[in-house]
């Protein structure tokens, strides 16, 4: 437990300052759409570039491509409008992500559907929704689910997912840059996106976030079955003919709940002990 009060005590601080950082973009995001596709005009500019080497983003160009994925995302969806949940999210979010291979502005975000999901943007934003929220019972599934989506931003894994696809819609929008001098900002943002929903990554990629999301949750003084649990629940309640469309998305691009299981239970069970904090989860979460 101390040790989970000393990272917890250390990622407040970068909680606050997350969260403010985050909501302003997403503040932004609402109001005025095209605010943050300006901040992607880089974007347009290595594409016209760079479009046939389908180079890696360097890091500024991986920030600007998320916070036009963030805004889109936040304008198609909306977001849970509850300061308190936001700045839960991100106090659990940064607290997983001080081990983290890499180290990026984390910013968490909850977004308003009913579609049970978590999705990881380049540039370190990461969103849960509503429904893969509700369904969770204590901290240590949420950590769990967060590490899984920061092991996704932090080794870059949809990045390299459609810039070896030359079929994607980021690929064809990036082709079609070449000579065009319009900004195309609005277009890639919206590529981005289907690529996010439409892309399925790899077993290896699916694995590894599994697996190295449940040590960073461990690390960080959290039971490391709180993925197991989230999965488990998963599962089951995806089997209901009534919760098909909750679960269509995941079901598309991810491999089966089984086979994550059997492959995550071992790695967990090695893992140790660790704290649940359902007490605190049903405080900022549940009670609201």
């Amino acid at each position: 437990m101390k040790h989970l009060s000393v990272a917890t005590a250390a990622a407040l601080a970068l909680a606050t300052i997350s969260s403010a950082q985050f909501g302003n973009v997403m503040n932004k995001a609402k109001q005025k759409l095209d605010e943050a596709q300006q901040k992607a005009k880089p974007v347009t500019d290595r594409a016209q570039k760079a479009a046939e080497t389908f180079q890696p983003w360097t890091v500024k160009e991986e920030q600007e491509i998320g916070a036009a994925g963030a805004a889109k995302m936040v304008a198609v969806f909306g977001l849970v409008e509850d300061p308190a949940i936001t700045k839960y999210v991100n106090l659990v979010g940064n607290t997983v992500a001080q081990t983290a291979s890499r180290q990026l502005p984390w910013r968490f975000g909850v977004l308003d559907s009913e579609i049970v999901g978590a999705y990881a943007l380049p540039g370190g934003y990461i969103f849960i929704t509503r429904a893969a929220l509700s369904g969770m019972t204590d901290e240590s599934q949420l950590a769990g689910a967060l590490g899984h989506e920061i092991i996704h931003s932090a080794e870059r894994h949809l990045e390299r997912e459609i810039r070896g696809k030359k079929t994607s819609a980021w690929a064809m929008e990036e082709g079609k840059s070449v000579g065009r001098n319009s900004d195309l900002a609005s277009l890639k943002a919206d590529a981005f996106v289907k690529d996010l929903f439409n892309t399925s990554l790899s077993r290896e990629k699916e694995d590894d976030a599994d697996e190295k999301g449940v040590l960073m949750a461990a690390k960080a003084g959290y039971d490391p079955n709180g993925l197991v649990h989230v999965l488990t629940s998963m599962r089951d309640a995806s089997l209901k003919p009534e919760n098909k469309k909750m679960f269509g998305q995941m079901l598309s691009t991810h491999p089966s709940f089984d086979s994550r299981l059997a492959r995550l239970q071992p790695v967990a069970a090695k893992a140790g002990g660790g704290e649940t904090l359902q007490p605190r989860f049903a405080a900022a979460i549940a009670a609201r």
